[in-house]
């Protein structure tokens, strides 16, 4: 990085969560977007407001017609990596030119925001990695 620029560690994290039990399965994927450099005691805290929603991911059901489970499933990661990419797009060029912040400080920063980790439970890392749910490689 040239003089003066800095990174922003991003934390995504995902969590497909059920809205009703009695009325249907009335379901919501939101995206959450926190900084890495917000302590962890903090980040995971509702009340600090460290974390933000940045998108709701689609959960609707695809008509199947004659279509395999396994080909059903490979559409669903292609929505999921489709949705994802979208989101993250602005990220491409705000990371490789960096973007004019200003700090807690009140100095002006040319920051250049990466995504550092990725935050899921098991089912969404098999999304996440194209992988079928419910293998584990070391159990072979």
């Amino acid at each position: 990085l040239p003089a003066g620029h800095t990174l922003a560690p991003l934390i995504f994290s995902t969590d497909k969560t059920q809205l009703t039990q009695f009325s249907g399965s009335r379901q919501a994927y939101p995206v959450y977007l926190t900084l890495g450099n917000i302590p962890n005691r903090l980040r995971r805290k509702p009340s600090a407001m460290a974390s933000i929603l940045v998108a709701y991911l689609p959960v609707d059901k695809m008509s199947k017609g004659r279509i395999s489970k396994r080909d059903m499933g490979s559409r669903y990661q292609r929505l999921f990596h489709a949705a994802m990419a979208h989101i993250m797009e602005p990220l491409k060029e705000a990371g490789q030119n960096g973007v004019e912040m200003t700090s807690g400080d009140g100095a002006v920063r040319m920051v250049h925001p990466v995504l550092a980790s990725y935050v899921a439970d098991y089912p969404e890392q098999c999304l996440v990695t194209c992988a079928k749910y419910g293998t584990c490689p070391k159990c072979r």
